[in-house]
């Protein structure tokens, strides 16, 4: 199984994944593939990352996790470690509702108002929770699927993963009014079927032929409405050709395809969701 379908089934980010496997809280097969390392996941990795993901809910850290995964007999003094520390949260929890619950906050305009009260509050906490154990924890680990903070890397390769899906679906609908586009296509169908399940080769075949294909129709619809309006159409006309489609329209299929080749040819990142 590929880690996207891990993380389907198990509600994790790919980022966690990577990092509970790192921390060797699950152990997928490695295996080597055009010069590049996958990670395999089978059903009973899935069930562990599954667990991984309740006990990163109640609080686990990674390393207790690990413990009592490589250790059974570490478990007794994890859990009883771990049902200490839920007493004195507990405690220091109700003392702060204790002493937020009997203020009046219909008195209070400002922030400034409110400060001293949340302040005093947590004054006389002479049990105070301790959470230096989750100081080298991973901000987002995706351990609650509901409310997953995905970072500013992870949305940029999003919106790059959804621009080279669309650009190689509309470059391939427009290759496909041109008869040299339907040909080429054809082309690129057969060798695709040599990598079968390898996806990113199959992208980078596909977006390929779609920058050749549609090039090639911006190079003859120019070449059509170049003799009517000199250099203007030949890059700015939106005058249909013999397809129906625009010059412009052509080119800039052709820019985004060849957009898409160059970031699935050297974007490590964006590479690895294929």
């Amino acid at each position: 199984m590929k880690i996207k379908e891990v993380c389907r089934s198990t509600g994790l980010t790919e980022k966690a994944v990577r990092y509970y496997v790192e921390n060797g809280l699950c152990s997928p097969q490695e295996y080597e593939s055009r010069d590049r390392t996958y990670l395999n996941f089978s059903e009973q990795n899935v069930s562990e990352l599954k667990d991984v993901a309740v006990m990163r809910k109640l609080g686990f850290s990674t390393e207790d996790i690990r413990l009592m995964k490589e250790d059974g007999g570490r478990i007794g003094g994890v859990m009883s470690g771990y049902i200490r520390s839920l007493s004195e949260e507990l405690e220091a929890k109700t003392r702060i509702y204790s002493s937020l619950s009997a203020v009046d906050y219909g008195r209070i305009s400002s922030l400034e108002e409110l400060m001293p009260t949340l302040s005093g509050a947590l004054k006389p906490d002479p049990a105070s929770p301790d959470f230096s154990k989750f100081e080298n924890e991973p901000f987002d680990d995706g351990a609650d699927a509901g409310f997953t903070r995905r970072s500013h890397k992870e949305m940029l390769l999003k919106v790059g993963e959804i621009f080279i899906t669309y650009s190689a679906l509309i470059g391939t609908l427009a290759a496909m009014t041109t008869l040299p586009g339907i040909f080429l296509l054809g082309a690129a169908m057969l060798i695709s079927r040599k990598f079968r399940a390898d996806y990113l080769a199959m992208y980078q075949v596909l977006t390929g032929v779609g920058f050749l294909a549609n090039f090639i129709a911006f190079v003859r619809s120019a070449a059509v409405l170049g003799g009517k309006s000199g250099l203007e159409a030949l890059l700015w006309s939106g005058a249909p050709d013999f397809s129906g489609m625009s010059c412009r329209l052509y080119l800039i299929i052709a820019v985004a395809e060849l957009a898409s080749l160059v970031i699935l040819t050297f974007g490590r990142s964006i590479r690895e969701k294929f």
